[in-house]
């Protein structure tokens, strides 16, 4: 059910998740519920916390609820490994909701900002913009690394650090595969070329990524990402988690790209 050889783990900070989820692994292996449900669900899961964001109230319970996110986030893909039955359809589901999530936790973020301070609030909108699109790409750092370790130490293959390309497995509906492929590439197709272009430019291209260098990248994931909202909700202060992906993790990506150049 892990994505990587056992002689290939490494810390995962972002994974915090993973015993709650293979736990609900094991109870769903015999049921016929499947991993795209745990997709839709974690989307439900995600969208209800923005509500409670938006609504500015309860926001202890949104953290939650993010964090309930996360664990269904990593159960979903380990369920069809552990069933081995591999989903493009799946991987691209998983991104595309991720980011719809993404979107709305932070808009709702904005709008119960602007509910808790009125006309000031209206800056929170131009804030909440500005995080998407940078957590976005700094969860774009973390998976384009990982997706590469993978390659490099035998690990799961459902995802490319090129994704240009559509084919699905033999279970993969072609319609779907082809709209959330096209979805996908909205959103994600230049930061991963942004990446692939950035580290040819700090690292050999045959640079081997290490397992300290990998747990380092975890920091910026979406599970730290969704971990790091909720500890802001809890204080009641889910804006200082937007300013801390426009400043602090962008600042923490780019000095990653010279510990790379300088280890290569």
């Amino acid at each position: 059910m892990d994505k990587v050889p056992p002689q290939a783990t490494f810390l995962d900070l972002s994974d915090y998740a993973r015993p709650a989820a293979l736990w609900l692994v094991r109870t769903l292996l015999a049921t016929p519920i499947t991993s795209i449900h745990l997709t839709l669900a974690f989307t439900i899961v995600g969208l209800a916390a923005a509500l409670l964001f938006a609504l500015d109230r309860w926001l202890p319970l949104a953290g939650a609820l993010l964090l309930l996110k996360s664990m269904l986030d990593a159960a979903d893909g380990s369920l069809a490994r552990a069933r081995q039955k591999p989903s493009r359809v799946g991987r691209f589901l998983d991104s595309v909701c991720d980011f719809v999530v993404m979107v709305a936790v932070f808009g709702g973020i904005a709008a119960g900002q602007q509910l808790r301070t009125g006309e000031i609030g209206r800056f929170a909108w131009l804030l909440a913009a500005l995080a998407v699109l940078f957590a976005t790409l700094q969860g774009s750092v973390f998976s384009y690394y990982y997706v590469r370790y993978r390659a490099q130490t035998g690990g799961d293959q459902t995802s490319n650090v090129d994704e240009s390309a559509s084919g699905g497995y033999a279970g993969d509906n072609p319609t779907a595969l082809k709209i959330l492929h096209t979805l996908y590439r909205l959103v994600y197709s230049w930061q991963d070329a942004l990446m692939d272009r950035l580290d040819r430019l700090v690292a050999p291209k045959a640079a081997q990524l290490r397992p300290a260098f990998l747990t380092a990248t975890t920091v910026l994931g979406l599970g730290s990402q969704l971990l790091i909202i909720a500890v802001c909700a809890v204080f009641g202060q889910p804006v200082i988690a937007l300013w801390s992906f426009v400043t602090v993790f962008n600042l923490y990506w780019l000095a990653l790209l010279a510990v790379r150049r300088f280890a290569s």
